[in-house]
């Protein structure tokens, strides 16, 4: 049974097609899976991001690894992705997105200390199984995820936005988002841009990634920021790009001539400036995971991004909560009283997340989107 916390509200907005468009603030992964899930819905979308074009934030990678994320044993977080991937490959197919996102469905090898259990999801390799795999040497046992790859976050978030339902406003941020209606449960908002536009709304949806903060209904949420550099090498003549997706504590994605290896992670860093320092960690991650893998070390280019991480590493999808008056309702939890004394969490009618995607946005937004927009309809 769930708590009285984790209880989503039953209310339905709406009883057919909303005639005003929802409004999504934030054009990553996040926003434009959302936006493409609901315009799919047959509802009007209007997509506002502070950047010139989509995906000019932490979703910007040229390149990001299609595959699950495992655990040793049965766990929620394993089901979760082993879902999310399944549902991600098929809305490729199904939205016929897969040319559009570059997708390279190579595989993935994910290399570990000491061998995994057998699963449906992945098949066990030893090293030399492995190697055999990758065209070159790697020194560890391996999960094979076959049906796994790499395609690009930018082109894709391009591509779902491509859409007659859903209009996009680049280049002008939301400065301030205010209830306006008298009642706490008419759902009604007017975000401000800095143009000094404003919109009006009956369904907002954050999808802003780390910047979720600048909003002060978003403020408790668990949201940590993170700062990822990859970095691109060009392999030396002669030499020749794994077969399939790399993955360990750095992964490395083969792209014709040269490879994308990555990724740091500096937690609460927020600056995107590209540094040699994390270029030479990532250098060092590529000899560790590849040792045989020759390439320039001086690299060709770099691009660093913020993610949104949580504690738990799984995503925020669902109403807005009002923690302040969460916090009355819940202030004497201390005190062991039964949880069936509790009424269900309240929320900001109107007003949802998406977030905390991290750095498996590119599984998990697409089935975390769907689960939203069933919510919104």
């Amino acid at each position: 049974m769930p708590l009285p916390w984790d209880t989503l509200p039953e209310a339905c907005y709406f009883a057919q097609t909303p005639t005003q468009p929802i409004v999504v603030v934030g054009a990553g992964l996040a926003g434009c899976w959302v936006a493409r899930t609901l315009a799919e819905s047959g509802v009007a979308v209007q997509v506002v991001d502070k950047h010139s074009d989509a995906a000019l934030g932490a979703s910007g990678n040229p390149a990001g690894i299609v595959k699950p994320y495992v655990t040793r044993s049965p766990s929620l977080a394993m089901a979760f992705h082993a879902e999310a991937h399944r549902f991600l490959l098929q809305q490729l197919t199904r939205w016929q997105l897969a040319e559009a996102a570059d997708f390279h469905p190579c595989g993935v090898l994910q290399l570990v200390h000491r061998a995994y259990p057998e699963s449906a999801h992945y098949q066990c390799l030893d090293a030399q199984a492995a190697s055999q795999r990758a065209g070159t040497r790697v020194g560890s046992h391996a999960l094979e995820f076959s049906n796994g790859g790499w395609l690009n976050p930018h082109k894709l978030c391009l591509a779902l936005l491509q859409h007659p339902l859903i209009t996009p406003c680049f280049g002008d941020e939301v400065c301030s988002l205010a209830h306006i209606a008298e009642h706490d449960d008419d759902p009604r908002w007017q975000l401000t841009l800095r143009s000094n536009r404003t919109i009006t709304a009956s369904q907002v949806v954050l999808a802003c990634g780390e910047a979720c903060h600048l909003f002060e209904h978003q403020q408790h949420l668990p949201i940590v920021p993170a700062r990822g550099q990859i970095s691109r090498f060009a392999l030396l003549p002669g030499s020749a790009p794994p077969a399939s997706v790399i993955n360990g504590k750095r992964y490395v994605i083969p792209d014709t001539h040269s490879v994308l290896v990555g990724a740091t992670f500096e937690r609460h860093g927020t600056h995107t400036q590209i540094t040699d320092s994390d270029h030479a960690l990532n250098l060092a991650g590529l000899r560790q995971l590849l040792p045989r893998l020759q390439v320039d070390t001086q690299a060709v280019e770099g691009y660093a991004g913020i993610r949104a991480t949580t504690p738990d590493r799984l995503p925020v999808v669902g109403p807005m909560p009002d923690f302040t008056s969460a916090m009355e309702l819940y202030a004497d939890l201390h005190h062991g009283r039964t949880q069936e004394r509790y009424p269900a969490l309240p929320v900001k009618a109107g007003l949802y997340v998406l977030g905390g995607l991290g750095s498996r946005g590119i599984v998990t937004a697409p089935l975390s989107a769907h689960l939203l927009t069933g919510l919104l309809l």
